[in-house]
């Protein structure tokens, strides 16, 4: 069961837990945190949300506490978060293109964590707002408020960030 867990979920919880501390290293260590608490609480899942979204609450949880616990600072973005398709264009285009995501992911990282969280969940995991609620175990509607607010934020710094 924890090898299928694995398997299925490692890739998405080190991204979120990345999400978080900014830090390959830490992303990891997390990670395995995650699954070891994984592992010790299976018996405690009562199969009340999907397995996704009690995954991604560990994994929130860890996170929140590993940055209280470590007062992490903020450090790099993830140039491997977005990865390059190759069809048929240039190398230009290719380059213009991984620099705008870039340059998202950047100021994505810069937003405070209540909104960064929410937008990490909903666009980089696909998530749905009630699963994002029991990820993060608050109500829908603070999901959907943070969400609004999260890409209003956004706008404002995309729009800031080319006016420069």
């Amino acid at each position: 069961m924890l090898n299928e867990l694995m398997t299925a979920h490692s890739q998405k919880v080190y991204l979120l837990a990345y999400s978080f501390v900014k830090d390959r290293g830490m992303a990891e260590d997390i990670s395995q945190e995650v699954f070891i608490k994984c592992y010790r609480h299976m018996d405690k899942y009562r199969g009340e949300a999907s397995v996704t979204s009690w995954i991604y609450r560990i994994t929130v949880n860890t996170s929140k506490d590993f940055l209280r616990k470590n007062k992490v600072v903020n450090l790099i973005y993830p140039r491997q978060f977005f990865e390059n398709k190759l069809d048929s264009e240039s190398s230009e285009e290719i380059f213009m293109k991984q620099n705008r995501k870039d340059q998202l992911l950047r100021i994505i990282f810069r937003l405070p964590i209540k909104y960064r969280e929410i937008l990490v969940l909903y666009y980089f995991h696909e998530q749905k707002i009630d699963e994002i609620a029991v990820s993060l175990n608050i109500n829908s509607n603070t999901v959907r408020t943070r969400l609004a607010r999260g890409r209003d934020k956004l706008k404002q710094k995309i729009t800031s960030f080319e006016g420069e």
